[in-house]
């Protein structure tokens, strides 16, 4: 019975810590959508519900020098799917939810067709190491 629970507790805990970064497109408020402060601001946005981007297209995270600058690296995959979404929402703005709090935000401009991207974390820097410790890469 113990060793159920144990190996329950770490098969939940996982669960529990693999959603910590999503992204999501910023959509209008309706009656009972939750809206998220963007960390370090007093602007509230509510979020679509579909992912685009969760912590199974993310490879890694790297802490860019000096600045607060956080670069991810995405599959194939979420390359794809990353492409298929901005292009169809040109004009739209895609948010970054880690940990349950929305740290990113910016307008989609054009198609995006990266492998990485780059998150400037000025409003919430407290937030680029644990990032770059949440996804240190594959183990070499």
């Amino acid at each position: 019975m113990l060793r159920t629970l144990f190996v329950g507790m770490v098969l939940f805990g996982g669960i529990a810590q693999a959603a910590s970064l999503e992204l999501h497109l910023v959509s209008s408020c309706g009656g009972s959508d939750k809206p998220y402060l963007l960390v370090g601001t007093t602007h509230e946005v509510c979020l679509a519900p579909d992912v685009v981007i969760d912590d199974g297209g993310v490879v890694k995270a790297q802490r860019y020098p000096v600045i607060n600058k956080v670069i991810v690296e995405i599959t194939p995959a979420a390359t794809d799917k990353l492409y298929a979404v901005t292009e169809n929402n040109i004009g739209k703005e895609l948010a970054v939810l880690f940990r349950g709090k929305l740290i990113f935000k910016a307008p989609i401009t054009d198609p995006l067709k990266l492998d990485k991207f780059q998150l400037l974390l000025n409003n919430a820097p407290e937030e680029v190491d644990a990032l770059v410790d949440a996804f240190p890469g594959p183990k070499t």
